[in-house]
């Protein structure tokens, strides 16, 4: 084996990773297209030699078929994103790919409104405070107020249960 052959197998290898692995002489064989392979044959001309099931290449239109029956959710995350107009228009099986971007859309559309709605709570806060302090509210004085009131209300407790 040369050099150009090892760096073809080598390719080939890296290309056909996760696949199903053909025999090493499959591999050289795809890798030099004009040179002819001589196979021996043992038998003794009476039976034919059953020749090996050709296997497709798996391929991403492969994976990607229609294999996934959205739910509900899914088919409501799917009008959420605008990838069919209505949830009628959805087909009972649509692919895998499709869903997942469609989930991470929607993740990022709940995680940038949860962010708005944090900011805009922040500064309703910070307004709300600002009133309180210009009528002069404090935690500081709402906790004396209920301290008092609890004290009173056990003084009264006491004397009504002294007589």
């Amino acid at each position: 084996m040369n050099f150009n052959n090892a760096c073809g197998l080598a390719r080939i290898a890296v290309a056909s990773a996760g696949r199903q692995l053909r025999s090493r002489s499959s591999l050289v064989a795809r890798n030099q297209p004009h040179q002819q392979i001589q196979r021996k044959s043992f038998s003794s001309g009476a039976v034919e030699p059953k020749e090996a099931p050709k296997v497709e290449p798996i391929s991403a239109a492969n994976l990607s078929s229609r294999t996934h029956a959205p739910n509900n959710l899914e088919k409501r995350m799917l009008v959420f994103t605008k990838k069919y107009k209505t949830v009628e228009e959805i087909p009972s099986y649509i692919n895998q790919d499709v869903m997942e971007r469609c989930r991470n859309q929607v993740r990022i559309k709940i995680a940038n409104y949860m962010m708005i709605a944090t900011a805009i709570g922040c500064i309703v806060m910070i307004f709300l405070g600002k009133q309180a302090q210009e009528r002069g509210e404090t935690v500081q004085k709402m906790n004396l107020d209920w301290h008092k009131e609890y004290n009173e209300k056990a003084a009264q407790e006491d004397a009504a249960a002294k007589k």
